[in-house]
């Protein structure tokens, strides 16, 4: 990922992306964690094979989809794509996630579905975030150490 912003059309149905918001590679290198939680899968998949839950139907663009590269077992990051099933897969420890189902776990011990960001596209024709991932990216251990260390400080 390097920062060139990606036009909807240019995002074919089956192809998958590795992206990062803008304006991340600026960021000082003490921020190594916003960074690493920052990556983003991005696809394209038939529209109508998207099973989105209701208040999220405005999730996606035309069957393009954003969810967290980050596995909600361990952190490591989740790279493979099985076209045919619409799988994503960690190589980790085999987490497997249906994309056509808000990237729910379907096999392996990740206990969470991979956070979603919200997408859309501009007057321009690219496509942006609408918000943050309403989720917590990565595993669950990883908020509860934050947030340890917060009470420390």
């Amino acid at each position: 990922p390097d920062g060139t912003p990606i036009k909807a059309a240019d995002v074919t149905i089956g192809s998958a992306f590795h992206v990062i918001p803008e304006g991340l590679n600026e960021l000082p290198e003490g921020k190594l964690n916003a960074k690493a939680k920052a990556v983003v899968l991005l696809m394209r998949l038939d529209p109508a094979s998207l099973n989105p839950s209701k208040g999220r139907e405005d999730w996606s663009y035309n069957g393009i989809v954003a969810y967290s590269k980050i596995c909600t077992h361990v952190g490591c990051p989740v790279a493979l794509y099985e076209q045919q099933t619409h799988h994503l897969l960690c190589p980790c420890h085999q987490s497997t996630f249906d994309l056509t189902n808000e990237c729910k776990v379907i096999f392996g011990p990740a206990s969470r579905p991979l956070p979603q960001l919200p997408i859309a596209v501009d007057a321009e024709g690219y496509l942006v975030a609408t918000s943050d991932f309403n989720e917590p990216v990565g595993p669950s251990y990883w908020e509860r150490d934050e947030h340890e260390r917060s009470i420390k400080s």
